[in-house]
């Protein structure tokens, strides 16, 4: 049982590790539309790694009974940050000014970008005791996952927004509601 039992595991760790890294490389292409730079870049990829660490842990303490609760809020405020984030990007896009207001790289909107993607987090932290997934090797799988799928992400954005300026702000902000919205409907299902 020992070996099986440990494999079984690390398979569950890895998949939830992949998940979360999935969800961060989705935004990461919209954010990367807007063509952020490298120190950009690796500022968004410690901050979004530290935002999924910071609330798995916390989900982690809060256990599943008042975690889920908290992780269906949690879920909705993420999503709704989300459609902020889009929004607020779609509207400097529009604006004639030479520097936006709203930057999803840094200050606010920094901290928005990565509330929005963890706050989901809350729950999937909070289902890991029942789970039985340990949480020190998650944490550094998350670690790894959400670093690189936000690195993959931001540069596979920018090739895209290298054609287009404007219109890749506008096409950024409307990747991120669209985002929001399937985040959402795969959560009322």
């Amino acid at each position: 049982m020992g070996i099986h039992h440990d494999l079984i595991t690390l398979g569950k760790t890895f998949a939830v590790a992949l998940a979360v890294g999935l969800d961060v490389l989705a935004i990461s292409v919209g954010v990367g539309i807007a063509q952020v730079s490298r120190e950009a870049s690796i500022r968004l990829g410690l901050s979004f790694a530290g935002a999924e660490i910071a609330m798995q842990v916390i989900g982690y303490q809060l256990g599943v009974g008042a975690g889920r609760l908290l992780g269906e809020i949690g879920a909705y405020a993420g999503i709704a940050l989300l459609v902020a984030v889009g929004a607020m990007l779609m509207r400097e896009s529009m604006r004639d000014e030479p520097e936006p207001n709203f930057e999803a790289t840094r200050g606010l909107g920094l901290v928005m970008t990565s509330l929005s993607i963890s706050l989901d987090s809350l729950g999937v932290g909070a289902a890991l005791p029942a789970a039985r997934i340990p949480l020190a090797p998650l944490l550094i799988m998350l670690c790894g996952t959400t670093t690189s799928f936000t690195l993959v992400g931001l540069k596979f954005g920018g090739r895209l927004g290298e054609r287009y300026k404007r219109g890749a702000e506008r096409a950024a902000g409307a990747i991120l509601i669209a985002l929001a919205i399937a985040f959402a409907a795969e959560r009322l299902r």
